[in-house]
């Protein structure tokens, strides 16, 4: 990773990052702690590799729904003419000798951080301001320690600490000039308003266009400055399909051939194309015009239709391209479990494309079918996101459709406390349904049993929830879990997960799961809970028994009820594998 302004003369390596985390939590807009710097992630209007081949990532359904041509890989090379860009921020320093607090050209450095009086190096302001559009300040100590009038003369701050108390009350801001001084007490108070004047440090510009926002204190590394938003998609067929990878890089060449069959097929010989896919030329040509409609629709998707259609593309259950990157195969139910699940399809090869559609700050609502509920990547728009691709497997489990909806109908009043609470919560979901509560708390049990047997991290496992958009037009039913992996090493495809879908395999984990579900170390006062988690959003389900690392979750560990799987000590009714548990054997739970 660059550090430094476009305009500097001489580029300085200040860290680095994995690509994961580049295209998450650590994206453009976010402040990243160095080891001696603290930087802010540059827009992709700075990055310099985007036109190199090696870095380019396909995934078409994920580019319908968002809107581009492709996705590029943040580089994590090393080399400098590639590296990723930063600038410094806070600008505001201050040095741990002399205590002096201020802009960091105040201070005069040139190269390293350092005051030039006590030849120490500075370190970054511990607070920053920010406002819900985005937008990103250094705190305002001037006019903070003076309470918005003007110094008699020029200003010069210096910071204190006092021995009696640890809170902000003990951090004092004094003015050596006119010597005023004021604590930091109140500055996180929402009565204390900052006017905003729309920076953007991560683009190094400011908005023309007045910002109607206030800004808020907040400290440097606070969870709520950076909200990543990421939308991610399967390979699916066909665009999973060999074929269809080996189409794309070639397509330039043969997208203006396709009026002349003839002369494509030449081509496509003379490239040696059919023999590296292992089909004739006409099978080649058919792939083409596929590919070429898809371009010339210009349809775009929505959220419910890229889960829709790796939905469906789970039920059909096998794959006919062993070297694609979509590779299933049906595994039989096991007898104890066919009255509950209809299939279960395990995938020994799967894709993931995660991509950085922008950020939020302080609330991380957003609509994910708006492109305009959140902060952009980049000052204008652009034919490309940041994204990464990942390789891994899973174990996609189907519900009994039937026994699914008598179960909804029993239980539809339940969790109307729930849908409540969410209308008026910053975390929302647009398929939420007692369905989705459902499946979504199954996800997290069998996931929790899985890694006791699988030998894979906790935070590695990740889920995908298939449940119907009751508001969706022309939605289709679905009933749907994804466990997988999906990392861009190795680990994500050693095997030891799709093992665990085998049939005996997984009739024993899914035994031990309900038994391990029926009971929490929290009992009573969990299963009878109705008001856990944040903003109230989780029945019975706590860090004892139900609660996974946030990079498991695609609902922020939200939704949640272990109930809705086991029924309560006085509500056997509303589980839905009550009658499973009542008929099994002791040795078998």
């Amino acid at each position: 990773m660059r550090f430094g302004r476009t305009t500097a003369k001489k580029i300085v390596t200040v860290g680095k990052l994995r690509r994961s985390q580049i295209v998450s939590g650590s994206g453009c807009g976010a402040i990243v702690d160095m080891s001696k710097e603290s930087v802010i992630m540059a827009g992709t209007d700075f990055w310099k590799h985007q036109e190199n081949q090696d870095f380019l990532v396909y995934e078409e359904n994920l580019q319908k729904f968002l809107g581009v041509d492709f996705f590029v890989s943040p580089s994590v090379k090393g080399e400098n003419d590639q590296d990723l860009p930063a600038f410094r921020f806070p600008h505001w320093l201050f040095c741990p000798k002399c205590r002096r607090l201020a802009h960091e050209k105040k201070f005069g450095f040139t190269e390293k951080p350092k005051c030039k009086a006590c030849n120490k190096e500075l370190v970054p302001s511990r607070f920053v301001v920010a406002c819900e559009k985005g937008h990103l300040d250094d705190f305002p100590y001037e006019y903070w320690v003076h309470e918005g009038k003007k110094c008699t003369g020029n200003s010069e701050l210096y910071f204190e600490t006092q021995d009696n108390s640890s809170g902000l009350e003990s951090i004092i801001i004094k003015c050596k000039t006119c010597k005023s001084r004021r604590s930091m007490a109140k500055s996180f108070s929402h009565e204390t308003k900052f006017k905003c004047f729309g920076k953007r440090p991560w683009l190094n510009d400011q908005e023309s266009t007045p910002c109607d926002q206030e800004m808020r204190t907040l400290q440097r590394g606070a969870t709520n400055l950076y909200f990543a938003i990421n939308a991610s998609a399967l390979s699916i067929p066909p665009w999973s399909k060999m074929v269809q990878g080996e189409l794309r890089n070639h397509w330039k060449t043969l997208s203006s051939l396709l009026n002349d069959k003839n002369t494509f097929c030449i081509v496509v010989k003379s490239i040696g194309l059919d023999k590296k896919c292992n089909c004739d030329a006409d099978y080649l040509y058919e792939q083409a015009l596929l590919r070429d409609r898809h371009e010339r629709t210009g349809k775009e998707k929505s959220w419910e239709e890229i889960l829709e259609d790796e939905y469906k593309a789970f039920l059909i259950g096998h794959s006919d391209d062993d070297d694609g990157e979509f590779k299933i195969r049906t595994e039989e139910v096991p007898d104890s479990l066919k009255d509950y699940i209809d299939q279960i399809v395990l995938a020994t090869k799967l894709r993931e494309v995660l991509a950085l559609r922008g950020f939020k700050r302080i609330n991380p609502d957003f609509d994910d079918n708006d492109n305009e509920s959140f902060c952009k990547v980049s000052k204008n728009y652009k034919n490309w996101l940041p994204g990464m691709e990942m390789k891994g497997e899973g174990i996609f489990i189907k519900l009994n459709e039937n026994r699914l909806k008598d179960w909804e109908n029993k239980n539809s009043d339940y969790y109307k406390l729930m849908e409540g609470r969410m209308q008026t919560s910053m975390f929302k979901r647009d398929n939420f349904s007692p369905r989705y509560v459902l499946l979504h708390s199954l996800s997290h049990l069998l996931i929790k049993q899985l890694i006791m047997q699988c030998g894979y991290a906790t935070a590695s496992i990740k889920e995908r929830i298939y449940s119907t958009f009751i508001d969706g037009e022309n939605s289709s039913e679905m009933c749907g879990i994804l466990i997988y992996t999906a990392t861009n090493d190795s680990e994500g495809s050693l095997g030891g997960l799709v093992r665990q879908g085998e049939k005996d395999r997984f009739e024993t984990t899914f035994l031990q799961m309900l038994e391990s579900a029926s009971w929490c170390s929290s009992d009573p006062l969990c299963i009878h809970s109705k008001a856990q988690g944040v903003d109230s959003l989780n029945y019975a389900s706590c860090h004892s028994c139900n609660l996974l690392p946030e990079t498991s979750c695609e609902a922020r560990n939200c939704f949640l009820d272990r109930a809705a799987i086991v029924g309560t000590f006085d509500n056997r009714d509303i589980g839905f594998f009550r009658e499973l548990m009542d008929s099994a054997s002791p040795e078998e739970l």
